[in-house]
């Protein structure tokens, strides 16, 4: 059988693209023409005219018409042969080549891939943090006030420090936060929690959490300064926010697109969570070290002091999970959701010029 030709009539239905009459027709390939006849129908288009799409799984094929005509019929050898007529006449369908070759099929998914690989490292942080910058005020303390709540009910207990150590405290914080209008709101809050050792953590809203343990660990306030302004530094820089909507980039693409805030409110749920159980970023590790440097610098205090603190709270670390038994996860301090301490000590070190 000559591909440019049908020995038998393919039986069809035709619809003319204006009322939704069905026909039945035959449809021919004579001589480079597409031939369609029936009752009072006698239809004559050129091969490279007519668009025959792909076949998608058992959906009827169809031929699209110039004049905005329509054909449907059952896959039967008879369509590949219009197929093949109509695809070395107007240029082989660009899908349907990928769909018959390997090769393509895996480059699209490789390009897939990319995609996808790259959206995860640049997009979602980027989408997070455009969504963290905007969310309103009275969201954000809403949320932290929240998660204040939780870890006050699960995890912290009443902090065992003298009013006059806590005042103390409260005013170095107070000189840390600076007098930028949005430090007004920033809070100190004191708590002891015997699972975490020596901590400090930030919500949202600039709640900054310092543990009894630390207090008792740091040899001088210079070195609780240093952890203060770091985070401070992840509450400017709404670290935290942004490292709750990283880690479920399903709703920050629905927040992102509808720009409703109560997806975001009910994965602030998790902060908690977050808070225990997972790291930040690198990236977002070193900006709230350079936070607390650039505050460090401006008191005039040198940076071994922070590094001397991280020092410690890591030998703190390495000694509780080496006498712990069981499951290590109850073992925490600061530095188990701050990876890298080597790393961030010589960094801190070398921009002291030490």
């Amino acid at each position: 059988m000559h591909h440019n030709s049908l020995k038998t009539p393919m039986i069809a239905a035709y619809y003319d693209g204006t009322v939704s009459t069905r026909h039945t027709v035959q449809i021919s390939l004579v001589n480079g023409s597409i031939i369609i006849n029936g009752n009072d129908i006698n239809l004559s288009y050129p091969t490279a005219a007519v668009i025959i799409p792909p076949a998608v799984g058992s959906i009827r094929r169809t031929m699209r018409l110039p004049d905005g005509g329509l054909c449907e019929f059952e896959e039967s050898p008879a369509v590949a042969i219009l197929d093949k007529a109509c695809s070395s006449a107007g240029g082989e369908n660009l899908i349907h080549r990928w769909e018959r070759s390997l090769f393509l099929a895996l480059c699209a998914l490789a390009v897939t891939v990319l995609v996808v690989a790259l959206f995860l490292r640049f997009g979602v942080p980027a989408m997070a943090k455009h969504i963290a910058m905007a969310l309103p005020p009275d969201t954000e303390s809403r949320i932290g006030s929240e998660a204040l709540k939780t870890l006050d009910q699960f995890i912290m207990k009443p902090t065992k420090l003298d009013q006059s150590r806590r005042d103390e405290l409260s005013d170095l914080f107070r000189r840390v936060a600076g007098k930028e209008p949005a430090a007004a709101a920033y809070r100190l809050e004191f708590r002891a929690v015997p699972a975490a050792g020596a901590n400090a953590f930030a919500l949202p809203a600039g709640i900054v959490v310092i543990t009894d343990d630390l207090v008792a660990l740091a040899k001088n306030d210079d070195e609780i300064a240093a952890v203060l302004a770091h985070e401070l530094g992840h509450v400017r820089n709404r670290h935290i926010i942004r490292h709750i909507l990283q880690s479920s980039a399903t709703g920050l693409i629905v927040a992102t697109l509808t720009g409703d805030v109560t997806s975001i409110t009910s994965l602030a749920a998790t902060l908690p969570t977050v808070l225990m159980d997972t790291s930040f970023s690198r990236e977002f590790e070193r900006e709230a070290d350079d936070a607390a440097l650039a505050w460090m610098k401006t008191a005039n205090i040198p940076p071994r002091r922070y590094g001397e603190i991280l020092a410690r709270l890591q030998a703190q670390l390495d000694s509780r999970r080496g006498t712990s038994t069981g499951n290590d996860n109850s073992v925490r301090n600061y530095l188990s959701t701050h990876p890298e301490t080597g790393e961030r000590i010589r960094r801190i070190l070398k921009a002291g010029g030490e």
